[in-house]
């Protein structure tokens, strides 16, 4: 489960000789700080989109291309950066904002978050990892604790965590563990873990399916020769704002087992678009030969605009005999239902059907929010 947004950098490559360069700048990285990598790794892609440029303007499309496809990994590894220090920083924020009452190590933290997230919104993202490391330690061993416990409080009080999530917990039991012994090694561990994790909501926060706009979409195909199923789920963001961090359990039957079992989306973008795939199992009561799943595909979408809810199944017979009264019932996010099960009565083999569904909206139907 991994979302990058990828319009921030043009024109990317390397060169023989830069891979000579790149040897040199990831030896270095592992005796320097996040910041300093993060810088290094920057200053070392803008050289080489220069090269890449070098080398079209010489008429040596070959060499651009090589040097583009080698670049290309640097250049999802420093978006991969740019976001955990995104996360980083509006965790802090997020953290820092609700204390009732600020130390003197907390209000210096929160100025050198707010002048990261500035370092961030500008580009200049070697200063905003300095920022993050800055605000960790101005917090102080006291500070520091706070956060740790607070954190795990919170990861401890979500019941089923993502991978994600469990990754954060085992760094901020580390960070607890080792802070009367090793303050640096436990800032390094709360730094890694808001990094991964980026802001928990400690209240409950309103259904994703009612402050947004975007299009979810969750299917279901049974790849040859496994015992399980691949559920993907997709979601675009059609909306004008970005898409909160948010929990989602897998839509499974019940019976069903699935991993992870709990997907943890980060925030999205305008235009923005994640996909997951997720392992689903049976219980094993039956065999694979004898599910339903395997001889349909089915794939229903879900178009979210603000409360309202629009949904529709598209299914495939993937048998060559006639399949006769299907009844559908697809998953419904809280606050929906389905107003009737709709019922296919005969699908050719082969044959595909797109059929709507009449849906609820619970909140309306109680006069809630109107």
């Amino acid at each position: 489960m991994q979302y990058e947004s990828r319009r921030f950098l043009e024109g990317l490559g390397t060169s023989q000789a830069g891979a000579t360069e790149l040897a040199r700048v990831q030896a270095s990285d592992t005796g320097t700080g996040g910041a300093e990598a993060t810088l290094k790794r920057i200053d070392y892609i803008e050289e080489e989109a220069e090269n890449v440029q070098f080398a079209i303007w010489a008429n040596r499309p070959i060499s651009a291309k090589k040097m583009l496809k080698t670049l290309s990994k640097e250049v999802d590894e420093a978006e991969g950066q740019i976001m955990n220090l995104y996360r980083a920083l509006s965790s802090l924020e997020r953290s820092l904002e609700e204390l009732e009452e600020m130390s003197e190590g907390d209000r210096n933290a929160w100025d050198l978050t707010m002048l990261g997230l500035q370092h961030l919104r500008e580009g200049t993202w070697g200063a905003a990892a300095d920022c993050v490391e800055g605000a960790v330690s101005s917090m102080g061993r006291v500070g520091l604790e706070r956060s740790l416990n607070t954190l795990g409080r919170h990861l401890n009080e979500m019941g089923e965590l993502s991978d994600i999530e469990e990754i954060a917990l085992t760094l901020v039991n580390q960070g607890k563990r080792s802070i009367d012994s090793d303050l640096s090694s436990a800032s390094k561990a709360f730094e890694d873990a808001i990094s991964a994790l980026g802001p928990i909501a400690v209240h409950e926060a309103t259904s994703p399916f009612l402050v947004n706009s975007f299009f979810l979409s969750i299917g279901t195909t049974w790849p040859e020769g496994k015992d399980h199923a691949l559920m993907v789920i997709t979601l675009e963001n059609t909306g004008e704002n970005n898409i909160s961090t948010m929990r989602l359990a897998p839509p499974i039957p019940y019976g069903w087992s699935s991993t992870p079992k709990m997907c943890e989306i980060p925030e999205i973008p305008p235009e923005g678009f994640i996909e997951i795939g997720i392992e689903i199992r049976p219980s094993g009561s039956f065999p694979q030969t004898a599910l339903l799943g395997s001889s349909l595909n089915i794939t229903t979408g879900y178009y979210v605009d603000y409360g309202s809810l629009k949904v529709q199944t598209r299914i495939e017979n993937r048998t060559p005999n006639l399949m006769q009264g299907l009844l559908l019932d697809p998953w419904m996010p809280d606050g929906f239902e389905t107003l009737r099960l709709p019922l296919v009565e005969n699908l050719s083999p082969g044959g595909i059907a797109h059929v709507p569904i009449e849906v609820l909206n619970l909140r309306e139907a109680v006069g809630i929010g109107s």
